[in-house]
């Protein structure tokens, strides 16, 4: 399990630079609760840990799907699905933007963005906190890569720790953007959008591979007895 979860901190950081464009404007929109270093760290950490919180809850949510379908016996379909579907969105992503959710889903996340502008411009520190709560909640593809590796594992606890792993990769790149460090420059940018497509693509490989139930040990174990039906506490 150790191994999952270092996977998902890698993906995180080699995702930074995805995170910077899609997160970066909002968490340099939200003002500090002062200028001083202090309000300006308490905000960075109070948005931050918001997004954090909803990739846990989005983690332990689809844990418990994960568990669902491997009591129904599908956890390997969904493994080995999963795969081949980031597999599509490194070769073709222009394809599956046909699959964008359409109708009330897409109303939702409008309405979603609109109150997440709305709470931009407050500073106390529930409301930085909401703000990055509702961050988190926003399409992200990179958060949909990370979902779908937490859901193979088939457990809320695993599912919530490995998107906070993901989360947590995330942080240095948001972090230095926000406190003005010029620690992620534009090569390390550029290197770590090239970087991303095939750290997913390895993830992906990964997932097919737990899925055909190999017998590799770490990367391709036997058949998994889900806790409950182990009839573990």
């Amino acid at each position: 399990m150790n191994g999952w979860m270092a996977t998902a901190l890698v993906l995180g950081m080699a995702g930074s630079a995805h995170c910077v464009g899609m997160c970066g404007p909002i968490a340099l929109a939200v003002p500090s609760p002062s200028n001083s270093p202090s309000g300006r760290w308490l905000g960075t950490l109070l948005i931050n840990g918001g997004r954090l919180t909803t990739y846990a809850l989005l983690g332990a949510a689809i844990g418990v799907l994960g568990l669902g379908m491997q009591l129904a016996g599908l956890g390997r379909v969904l493994s080995i699905a999963g795969g081949v579907l980031l597999l599509l969105g490194v070769i073709v992503p222009g394809q599956l933007e046909r699959w964008w959710p359409t109708g009330r889903l897409a109303l939702g996340i409008g309405r979603l963005r609109g109150v997440l502008a709305r709470n931009l411009k407050r500073t106390a520190p529930e409301a930085l906190f909401l703000t990055g709560v509702l961050n988190g909640l926003l399409p992200c593809g990179l958060v949909y890569a990370a979902l779908l590796g937490a859901a193979t594992l088939a457990s809320p606890g695993d599912g919530a720790l490995f998107m906070a792993a993901f989360g947590l990769g995330t942080w240095p790149a948001l972090v230095a953007l926000r406190m003005g460090s010029g620690l992620l420059g534009s090569g390390a940018r550029a290197w770590l959008r090239k970087v991303s497509p095939a750290l997913i693509s390895a993830m992906a490989v990964l997932l097919i591979l737990r899925g055909l139930e190999l017998g590799i040990p770490f990367v391709s174990p036997g058949p998994m007895v889900p806790h409950i039906a182990a009839g573990c506490p």
